[in-house]
Parts: structure tokens; sequence; C-alpha cells
């Protein structure tokens, strides 16, 4: 057992609860001995007490007490905004149970079974002080100390803690059901929205994406918010350093009734970034609306953004791993498995409303040359440089893939063989316009390239692509840099 006190080791103030009195001994002379100040109180009324006029940096409770035991007393210090940042360490002779559990879902910041050395207990204690981010000067008061702390406004005070457990968990639980097998990112946070707006309205709400397909942003208001407000939480999150430079939002208006026509007399901005512990921002929550109610529901904001920071989350990791099933990882472009599934749904398609569709199968000409006298780093950035003048030439609504290692597939819907052959000779052009990085200047990366339209009901995707294959085949022979079809 250690009996110096470090030299860098700040002295503590210890709020000591507990009914048993031998048990408060060994606590206190075990804190004081290492250097830090103790508070007493024999059980969790006494120490609502003395937490209206003492302002210690850690409460190590007992957890089985009288009147008001430790769970119910970090319940309430948990719930009162005055001390909610103030570290609770309980502590118990039972290992086993319900203990445990309890001690988390109260709020308990560290949990200890009591041993026969209660050396830890000061290492976990000042270990929670060490962590807390609550200010060593803080004095506010607590709830409790503005009653006459008689039974029954504890008993209220505690009702109140189990209500607002209930509320948070009614509200993790809500948001958690949004995430299901059919949705997508627009309506998730639609979702989202439509649950939190209840706590924020009147005023403005807003959340911001930013996710595989870059910056989504969508908030509504009411009529109270003007132009100018949701253009501020725009700006706020910009100014907060999570997107630059501000996103613009899709705004809608709520539904004009009674309460949500109210003016807001004391309006506040608030901002939360939405995160889950061990990863980066994807997103953040900011709303405009009365400072009463921003205080009232600050620890359920707390948990809307820490739920919403899951979500987002879990939805960035299904995109990412949705593009990399998809995705050719060179070139970004599709790859042959997604390509030609939805060239079948395409034809589907085509058959179900008579319309057209022609395809391209382009392959770089003399690519292993390329590889052969500069390397396979330069033969990728060549496919990749390629590819992207491939998506710039093409058509909105024509789709790219990359099928091969040099060899590219592209379907035009609603397109005939003509058209196609107009489209094709044109990329074929462009794409030898400019000189390619880590080619002589003089070198340019021809395509060939072989079309087919698809003929009918009776046409299939495999005859299709036989056909444009052939007529790639024959571009080849014929000399390459040309489109035959």
């Amino acid at each position: 057992m250690t009996n110096a006190v470090p030299k860098d080791s700040p002295s503590l103030q210890i709020l000591l609860v507990d009914d048993n009195p031998i048990q408060l001994s060994l606590l206190r002379h075990l804190f004081q001995r290492h250097g830090h100040s103790t508070i007493e109180a024999r059980n969790g009324a006494e120490a609502l007490i003395v937490l209206a006029t003492e302002f210690p940096d850690v409460v190590v409770s007992d957890c089985v007490m009288p009147l008001v035991d430790g769970y119910q007393l970090c319940r309430l210090l948990k719930d009162d905004r005055a001390t909610r940042h103030l570290p609770v360490l309980l502590l118990t002779a039972q290992g086993t149970g319900l203990a445990r559990f309890w001690a988390k879902t109260c709020g308990a910041d560290r949990f200890l079974v009591k041993g026969r050395d209660l050396d830890h207990v000061v290492e976990a204690a000042a270990a929670l002080a060490a962590q807390s981010s609550r200010p060593r000067t803080a004095s506010a008061v607590p709830k409790l100390a503005q009653e006459n702390f008689g039974v029954d406004a504890i008993q209220r005070q505690l009702a109140q803690a189990l209500e607002q457990r209930l509320i948070e968990t009614a509200l993790r639980d809500s948001i958690a059901r949004l995430y299901t097998a059919d949705h997508d990112t627009p309506r998730l946070i639609e979702g989202f929205i439509e649950i939190l707006q209840e706590l924020v309205i009147p005023g403005a709400l807003l959340v911001a994406y930013l996710g595989e397909e870059g910056l989504w942003c969508h908030g509504v208001h009411g009529s109270s918010a003007s132009e100018a407000d949701r253009h501020a939480l725009e700006e706020a999150i910009s100014r907060e350093g999570f997107f630059q430079p501000s996103p613009h939002c899709h705004w809608h208006p709520i539904s004009n009734d009674e309460e949500r026509r109210r003016s807001m007399r004391d309006p506040v901005l608030r901002i939360f970034p939405a995160t889950t512990p061990g990863y980066p921002a994807v997103g953040s929550l900011a709303f405009i609306t009365e400072r009463r109610a921003a205080d009232d529901f600050e620890r359920l904001f707390e948990i809307a953004a820490e739920e919403l920071g899951r979500l987002l989350s879990l939805e960035d990791s299904r995109l990412r791993l949705y593009h990399q099933a998809i995705r050719d990882s060179l070139t970004g472009l599709f790859n042959r498995h997604h390509i030609l599934d939805m060239l079948g749904m395409e034809l589907d398609q085509c058959g179900r409303f008579g319309q057209g569709l022609s395809v391209m199968l382009i392959d770089l000409d003399h690519f292993k040359a390329v590889n052969d006298r500069f390397g396979h780093a330069t033969g990728d950035q060549v496919l990749s440089v390629m590819a992207q003048r491939m998506v710039f030439g093409l058509r909105k609504v024509d789709q790219l893939g990359r099928v091969g290692g040099e060899e590219f597939l592209v379907y035009c819907p609603q397109t005939d063989l003509e058209g196609v052959r107009a489209l094709a000779e044109r990329l074929r052009e462009q794409v030898i316009v400019d000189p390619i990085p880590g080619l002589p200047s003089g070198d340019r990366v021809t395509l060939s390239i072989g079309l087919a339209a698809w003929e009918g009901p009776e046409d299939s995707a495999e005859r299709l692509l036989s056909r444009a294959d052939k007529a790639l085949y024959q571009a080849k022979a014929e000399g390459r840099n040309r489109v035959v079809g």
C-alpha cells in the first residue's frame, strides 16, 4: 500500500456517502492518507443537502442505503444540469446480480466491488476526477437545493428522473427503428427529423450528413423562423468546421397549427456533432428554438445527436461497403458484375415499355505495350485517366463499367444504332485530344469500339454483348482506333 502522495497529484475533495460508519471511517482515512479531503453523508438524501453548499470533485457512494440509495442518488445527480458532470463512483459488496446493471442504467461513471484492499477506490476516484470535463470552480446549485429537501420533494425528483429515463429510452428506440433493411439515406434523415421536430419547433432544425455521395443537408422550420434564421444555422455549422463551405440545405415548412405559429421570445442556436466514440463526425445536428426548451431538453438533444451519429456512421459504413461491392477499385467505375446486372435490369425495362437500347464494348489500343514500356503503375494511371475521360465524354443517362483489364462496357438507354455510333465517334475523338500524364507528350491511347443495338423482346443480354464483341474484334482487326457496328 502506497502512503506517499505523488507530487504532481492534485488534492481532491471527495464526497463519501455510506450508511455504515465503519466503512465510512475506512474510506475517510484512506483518502486522507493519500492527501485528499473528504465530506461525508450517511445516505443519498444527506448527500443532496451537502451538495447544495459544497462542490466536491468526485462522489464515492455505497449502493445500498436507506431513504435514498446510491442508484437513486446517481440518477438524481445525472438528471440535474448543475451536477450532471460530477463524477460518481458507486461501491457495492455485491459483485453479482443486477448491481452492475443498475449502476450502468443510472449513469454511474464507474462501478467497483469492495475488496479487502481499498486502494483501488482511491485510484479510480482520482482517474474520474482527471477525466472529468466539469470545471473545478463549478458552483451551480442543484434543483433540490431550491426546495425543502423533504421526502415529497425527493420522491417527486426521483419520479421525474425515472420519467426522463423512460423518455430517453423511447427516443433511442424510435431512432434505432429508423435503420431498417429497406431504408435509403434521405428517408433515414427525414425520419430522424420527424421524431425530433416535436422538441424543437417553433424554430428550425437541420441535419447535415457528409457521406460517400457528398454533402446532404435537410431542414424543417416553423413560421417563427425567418430565412435569416435558417441561413444562420447553415453558417453556424460551417463556422464549427463540420463542412466547408456552408451547405445549401433543402428546407421544408411544417404544418402551421396554433402551437407552431407562436413566435420565439428568447431564441437560442445550438449545434451538436453527430458522432459515435471511435469514429470521426460524419454529420451535425443544429437547431434554433426557445432557450427554455433547449435547456429543458438538453439531455435529449445530446442523446439524439449521439443516436444520429450512430445512424450516420452505420449508413456511412453501409454505403462504403456497397460501393466497394459494385465499384472497380482502380477506376471507380462500376465493376463487371454490377454493370451486367444493371444492363439486365435495363433490358427488362426495354421489354416492358418498348424502348430501345444500344451498347459499346471499348478496348484501349496497345495497352499491353504501355505496361511493358512504362510499368504497371503508369498503366494503372492510364486506365484511371481514360476512365474519367470516358465518363465526361458520355451522357448522364449512359452507364459505364470496367469489365476486364482494359475493356469497358457502356449501355445507352433509348438510343438506336445510329445514335450510339455518333456518340462513340465523338468519344473516340475526345479521349485523344490531351496528353496523358506519365506518357511522352506525343503518345496517345486510342479506343477501339464495337457496337450493338437491342433487337427486341426475343433478344438477350448475352446475344447483345456477343454482337458487340464481334464488332470490337473487327475494329481491332481493321487497324484499331475506330468504331464498328
